[in-house]
């Protein structure tokens, strides 16, 4: 019992910065006399400023808040089209899109490729909406506006054939 809180405590003792700052000597005052204090030396900063952070190329789409909640309803409906047709499957159904037919048989398979389709979609919405043309900037919705529209579909067709 003690083991695990003596293990936690050493690890939190290494991991607390010692010196983590060079602080000047505090000038000393003899009882007796008085001397006045030296001005202190100017800090000379040697590290360069931090650059602004730039993006990263996975992440990037989703700084935007209109993409980002987009793409969390496209995650919803893409999940409820998932969670449907291994459903169907499993019942007997096949899956009509030819697309898909090679993932739905593994759940992670499945996974990968709707988070790989989520993220593709929401990465072509946010060039078009940061794009030069004036028709991209005004239409950036329309893609995952599109994926949506088919997995709601998806979704609703396929629990509708679960209920017959």
């Amino acid at each position: 019992m003690v083991y695990p809180f003596r293990v936690a405590f050493v690890l939190l003792l290494l991991c607390a910065p010692v010196c983590a700052q060079d602080l000047p000597a505090q000038q000393e005052v003899a009882a007796d006399r008085e001397i006045p204090p030296q001005p202190m030396p100017p800090v000379i900063k040697t590290l360069p400023d931090k650059p602004a952070p730039r993006p990263n190329f996975l992440i990037r789409p989703f700084y935007d808040s209109h993409v980002a909640i987009l793409a969390e309803i496209n995650i919803g409906a893409a999940l409820w089209d998932d969670i449907a047709s291994r459903k169907i499957i499993a019942t007997g159904g096949f899956e009509r899109n030819p697309l898909m037919r090679p993932f739905i048989h593994n759940r992670g398979t499945l996974a990968a490729e709707t988070v790989a389709e989520v993220w593709l979609v929401s990465y072509l919405a946010d060039r078009m909406k940061h794009s030069p043309h004036p028709t991209l900037r005004k239409t950036w919705w329309l893609p995952q506006a599109l994926n949506i529209t088919a997995k709601l579909y998806g979704g609703i067709n396929s629990t509708a054939i679960l209920s017959r």
